[in-house]
């Protein structure tokens, strides 16, 4: 009787689960190295781009050292290795959902092109030695990521509104929205896809110029608006005042929204008369970025910008309209 041939290499589809276990090993620890931490920088080109094309490439080289898988197959295991990745930062390093999604585009652009990379070396190399050198990509960018140009771009949101109220009845609701319950709040892709916090409030100290308006977020985020500009019932402008606890890690800790790689700098509220006792309300957002990545960081930015806008401008609409309805319903004919 013949006996089993134990030096047969295992196959495809046994080298898998340990390709994918080493991996997600090799994807943590890169991970820790790259983006664990509080960091004064964006790793956008060594953490977006290389370390998924790294993940992607071992899962590849370990599931596949011959290179005679096909690349689709290995592009849909780098997808899921980088899938599971993304859930175990979450679940043992409390990584941010919203920094994930932002994120979610580009990992599976690069990770595919780390698959098909590898496995492009592993056909014309013929081993996997040589291939094996992708997986220094996410460590090569490293140092190279401080002296990759990171041109300053300017930004602003503006989302316009037309109410049927009179302007001193929109100034009123605008100038401090409290307690905004959260049937108030229109659904959003950033709010109810993203997981962005909502606005809970926005009270008023002061009155003028000087004047601080205080808002709250859910998820513990807390910033201030220092008023710059005051014109009762036409203008009302501010900068942005962030602290160090504005934006709980919990909720993002890769976007400092005060930082040199991105500020929200300025806004403003301005309020037109319009024939009939309506009133044009138009909020803008002025913000600043310098990353390798500008437009698409800033694609981003106007997605959440203007579903924030919406939001804040529809309650106060509601709220203003509401008032004004009052105000015609209490007038003696």
């Amino acid at each position: 009787m013949s006996q089993p041939d134990h030096s047969t290499p295992p196959g495809l589809n046994e080298r898998v689960i340990p390709a994918v276990a080493g991996a997600l090993i090799y994807g943590l620890v890169i991970y820790l190295l790259v983006w664990f931490g509080d960091k004064d920088t964006l790793p956008a080109i060594s953490g977006l781009i290389l370390m998924p094309m790294g993940v992607a490439s071992v899962a590849t080289i370990l599931a596949d050292p011959r290179g005679v898988g096909s690349i689709w197959r290995h592009v849909c295991i780098g997808w899921a290795v980088i899938a599971v990745l993304v859930v175990l930062c979450m679940l043992l390093f409390g990584e941010g959902g919203v920094c994930a999604i932002m994120a979610a585009p580009v990992f599976m652009l690069t990770s595919a092109a780390g698959s098909a990379l590898a496995t492009w070396a592993l056909r014309t190399l013929h081993g996997r030695r040589r291939a094996s050198l992708l997986v220094l990509l996410p460590l090569a960018g490293l140092p190279i990521e401080p002296m990759l140009p990171a041109p300053e771009r300017d930004g602003e949101v503006t989302t316009v509104m037309e109410i049927a109220a009179p302007p001193q009845e929109v100034w009123r609701h605008t100038v401090e929205i409290p307690h905004i319950a959260p049937q108030e709040l229109k659904r959003t892709f950033s709010h109810d896809i993203v997981g962005v916090p909502r606005p809970i409030d926005a009270r008023l100290q002061g009155h003028g110029v000087g004047a601080v308006r205080h808002l709250r977020w859910t998820g513990g985020v807390t910033f201030q608006e220092v008023v710059t500009r005051w014109e009762e019932n036409r203008a009302l402008s501010w900068t942005f005042r962030f602290g160090p606890e504005s934006i709980p890690r919990a909720i993002e800790a890769h976007i400092k929204v005060d930082s040199a790689y991105l500020k929200i700098a300025d806004g403003e509220y301005r309020l037109e008369p319009l024939p009939g006792g309506r009133t044009r309300l138009t909020l803008s957002t002025h913000y600043r970025m310098a990353t390798p990545i500008n437009a698409y960081c800033d694609w981003w930015g106007q997605i959440f910008l203007n579903d924030f806008h919406g939001v804040v401008l529809e309650v106060i609409r509601a709220r203003a309209e509401k008032g004004a309805s009052g105000v015609v319903a209490r007038t003696p004919i």
